[in-house]
C-alpha cells in the first residue's frame, strides 16, 4: 500500500502563514493593482448588465432625466459646501469662545497655568483659520479601523498657497482628535485613524476645568435637543443640574502623562473601538507641575504631606500634550473607561479609554489643520 505524502499540504500551510509576514508596503502595492484590475472587470461587467436592462425611455425623456440628476447633484453639493462652511465658522466662534473663558477665569491662583491655557487655545485658533473641511471618499473594508480616504490634496494646498494638507497634519471631528494624515495625493489624501494601532499619541489627564467644559458642551447639546422633543419634566431639571455642576468653578490639573494606542488590525473590520492606554505615571517634573508619587500623588518631596490625590481615574479626560510634536497641546482625545489594578512594582498605570467623538464608523466628513511642524517653522 502506497504511503501518504502530506509534504504538499505543509508547504501550503508554511505558505500560508508566511502572508501574515508580508512587508505593509508590498501588500498596498498588491492591493492596489488588485483594484485596478477589478476596475476592468467591473466595467465589463456593467455592458453585460446593460445588455440584460429593460427598454429604454425615449431620447428627450432620458435628456430630462439626466438634467434633473445634475442639478439635484449640484444642489446637494452647494448644501454640502455650505454646510461645512458653517461648521468651520462654529468651530472658530467656539475656539474664541473657550480663549474669553480662559481669560475671564480668575487667574490670581495659578496665573501661569491659565497663561498656557491660553496660548494653547491661541495656537489652535490659528490652525483652525487655515484648517480645510473634507469628505471621507472610501475606506477599505479590510483596513477600516486604520484608514480612510478624503477628498484633499496637493491642489488645495496649491488654490491657498499654504501647506495644510501635508503628511502629518492633524485630522479632528469637531473639536475632538481621530487621526493624522500620512499620504497625499493630488486630489486625495490618506488618514491614519486613532484606532490604528501604529498611530501613538501623546496624552495626558486634565481634570476639573477642561474635561467639564467639554462635557457641558455635550449636555448643552443633549438639553437642547430634549427640549424640543418635550421629554418630562424631570429629564430636563437632571440635565440643568448637571449643567450647572460643570459650570462651577472647580479645580482643574494636570495630572499622569502616556501613551494611547489602537487595537486594530489591518486584516480584520472593525475589531475594537476601545484604545489602550500605557507608561501613565507623573514622575518627571514639567511645566504644570512636579513629579508626583504613582499611587497617592503626592509630590516627591512631599510623601509624609497628608493630602493625596489619584493621578488618573475613570471619567477623566484625556488631552495632546504636544510632546510628540505631532499633534497641538490640549485638543480633547478619549475618556478613561477603565484602569488596570496597579501591579507591584509596576512604573506606570495601564488604562482603556473611549474616543471622545465616538464611533468612527459612520465618519461622513473631518477637518484637517495645518502640519504642526510647518507652522513652528513659519
Amino acid at each position: 500500500m502506497r504511503k501518504k505524502s502530506y509534504r504538499s499540504y505543509i508547504f501550503l500551510g508554511l505558505f500560508l502563514f508566511s502572508l501574515f509576514y508580508l512587508p505593509g508596503i508590498f501588500v498596498q502595492e498588491v492591493r492596489n493593482s488588485a483594484g485596478a484590475i477589478s476596475k476592468g472587470f467591473w466595467r465589463q461587467g456593467a455592458y453585460v448588465r446593460a445588455s440584460f436592462s429593460p427598454p429604454s425611455l425615449p431620447k428627450k425623456n432620458k435628456e430630462e432625466m439626466k438634467s434633473l440628476e445634475v442639478e439635484n447633484l449640484l444642489l446637494k453639493k452647494q448644501n454640502e459646501s455650505l454646510r461645512r462652511r458653517l461648521l468651520s465658522e462654529e468651530r472658530i466662534e467656539s475656539q474664541i469662545k473657550k480663549i474669553q473663558e480662559i481669560i475671564s477665569i480668575d487667574e490670581e491662583k495659578s496665573l501661569a497655568f491659565h497663561k498656557r491655557r491660553k496660548i494653547a487655545a491661541e495656537k489652535q485658533l490659528e490652525l483652525e483659520l487655515f484648517s480645510l473641511s473634507a469628505e471621507v471618499i472610501y475606506r477599505d473594508p479590510s483596513e477600516w479601523s486604520s484608514t480612510l480616504w478624503i477628498n484633499v490634496g496637493e491642489i488645495e494646498n496649491t488654490k491657498l498657497r499654504e501647506n495644510v494638507v501635508s503628511v502629518g497634519s492633524p485630522v479632528l471631528k469637531g473639536p475632538f482628535l481621530i487621526g493624522m494624515v500620512e499620504f497625499v495625493g493630488k486630489r486625495k489624501s490618506r488618514v491614519r485613524l486613532l484606532t490604528d494601532a501604529s498611530l501613538i499619541p501623546s496624552v495626558r489627564v486634565a481634570r476639573g476645568g477642561e474635561g467639564n467644559r467639554e462635557l457641558a458642551t455635550l449636555v448643552k447639546q443633549v438639553l437642547h435637543q430634549v427640549a424640543l422633543r418635550e421629554e418630562p419634566r424631570e429629564t430636563l431639571l437632571a440635565l440643568k443640574n448637571l449643567l450647572e455642576r460643570l459650570e462651577e468653578e472647580s479645580p482643574e490639573r494636570f495630572l499622569a502623562k502616556g501613551e494611547l494606542m489602537g487595537s486594530s488590525s489591518p486584516l480584520w473590520r472593525g475589531r475594537s473601538e476601545i484604545l489602550k492606554g500605557v507608561g501613565f505615571n507623573y514622575d518627571f517634573a514639567d511645566e504644570e507641575g512636579p513629579s508626583l508619587e504613582l499611587r497617592s500623588g503626592k509630590p516627591l518631596d512631599q510623601l509624609n504631606d497628608e493630602k493625596s490625590i489619584s493621578l488618573i481615574d475613570v471619567g477623566d479626560l484625556l488631552v495632546t500634550t504636544g510632546m510628540d510634536g505631532i499633534f497641538p497641546k490640549d485638543i480633547p482625545v478619549a475618556h478613561v473607561t477603565k484602569i488596570a489594578p496597579l501591579k507591584e512594582g509596576s512604573p506606570s498605570f495601564e488604562i482603556e479609554a473611549e474616543l471622545c467623538v465616538g464611533n468612527l464608523n459612520n465618519l461622513l466628513d473631518v477637518t484637517v489643520l495645518p502640519p504642526l511642524i510647518d507652522q513652528e517653522e513659519f
